[in-house]
């Protein structure tokens, strides 16, 4: 009974200490404070600007091509014979300037034909002058023996006054002065002489060599001016001053070409002069032609052959904005930035672009700060941050 009576005041005393832990758990959760609420704060995107203005803008159309010479003829013997000059100019590489005596074939035999040319000529002026003589003479007396007579006789005949034998005699003297003057080409025509200031790219004649008419003698090219062929979009001609095709005047748009010769990157001053004669049908690209006059004036000169490319200066506008390209969004609107830190579509009217920029004409007002960072959720009239001004 004792023992019942410990374990009741036992239980008693548990229920007792886990009402009281109750109780006070209840307490503190009563008295403890709700957090507070945090209101989420919406920072602006950091965005890069470029500051552009309106300002004179040459456009500029870039292509490429390969230096050609305007001419480059194979030299021809026009006569038959033995070679006993060549000049030391006359090899592979070899430079000259014009009427200079490249080669000449031996004249002895042309001399002789011009001898007997002209000797031609002057038997033939004898017989002619000779029947002329005779044929006065018979006219005379034809007309002596009409006033003897009491009848008139009326004109000579032709065969009298020798008419044909005149006529015949005529034809010689103009046939040998033909043979003279012959004779004289084809002796002139032994020496062969530079039709322009140039350079040799092969030869194939040597001293004491026999040529034939026709035998070739060299291949040579001009040296006063190059050219260029430079193919471009039928829409960047616009730009451009390109005689006979967008413009009457015979002065073509200026071009830069440059190039890496010899370690150097070296540039010349050409001008457009002409369009080549149609479309590439399969590019469907314009070809301009470009020269450069006295290409060899330099070292290293604008060698022919060479890889080049060209600038060709077009049309300047007169309040233009060139702007990256990275800038444009769908086609033609920029993101600018407003005094107010806000961000507004803008759209704009893009002439052309190339490469990274773009050109917009009209151009944008000076001062009109330009987004060039490209983010992922934009709209317009949201606040932006910038980070400075990009050069």
């Amino acid at each position: 009974m004792a023992v019942s009576k410990k374990v009741v005041w036992q239980i008693a005393l548990v229920v007792l200490l886990l009402a009281a832990g109750a109780a006070a758990l209840a307490a503190f959760a009563l008295s403890k404070k709700p957090p507070a609420r945090k209101v989420a704060q919406v920072v602006s995107p950091m965005v890069r600007i470029l500051e552009v203005g309106s300002e004179p803008v040459k456009v500029s159309i870039n292509g490429e091509g390969t230096v050609i010479a305007v001419a480059q003829p194979v030299l021809a013997a026009e006569v038959a014979g033995r070679v006993v000059y060549v000049s030391p100019h006359l090899v592979a590489g070899g430079s000259f300037k014009k009427d200079e005596l490249l080669m000449k074939i031996e004249q002895k035999d042309y001399h002789l034909a011009l001898t007997l040319a002209e000797a031609s000529v002057k038997a033939a002026e004898t017989n002619l002058q000779t029947t002329k003589e005779e044929a006065a003479s018979a006219r005379e007396e034809w007309q002596l023996l009409s006033k003897d007579s009491d009848k008139s006789f009326g004109e000579p005949t032709a065969l009298l006054v020798k008419e044909p034998q005149i006529a015949q005699y005529q034809a010689s003297l103009e046939g040998a002065q033909a043979q003279v003057e012959q004779a004289r080409l084809n002796l002139k025509r032994t020496e062969v002489r530079a039709p322009f200031d140039g350079r040799v790219v092969s030869e194939n004649v040597d001293l004491g060599q026999y040529l034939a008419k026709g035998g070739t003698i060299a291949t040579v090219f001009s040296t006063e001016a190059a050219e260029i062929n430079v193919h471009i979009e039928d829409h960047d001609l616009a730009w451009l001053d390109v005689p006979g095709l967008t413009t009457q005047s015979k002065q073509g748009s200026p071009a830069v070409v440059t190039a890496e010769f010899a370690g150097r990157k070296l540039s010349w001053q050409g001008r457009i002069v002409r369009a080549l004669g149609q479309v590439n049908q399969s590019t469907r690209l314009v070809g301009v032609v470009v020269r450069v006059d006295n290409p060899y004036a330099t070292l290293p000169p604008l060698a022919m052959g060479a890889f080049v490319k060209v600038e060709m200066i077009g049309h300047t506008l007169a309040q233009a904005s060139l702007i990256p390209r990275s800038a444009l969004h769908q086609g033609d609107v920029v993101w600018l930035v407003g005094p107010d830190g806000k961000l507004r579509f803008t759209k704009v009217q893009v002439a052309r672009q190339e490469g990274g920029h773009a050109l917009l004409n009209p151009g944008l007002p000076a001062g009109s700060k330009i987004v060039t960072t490209n983010l992922r959720e934009v709209s317009d009239g949201m606040k932006v941050r910038t980070t400075g001004q990009e050069g």
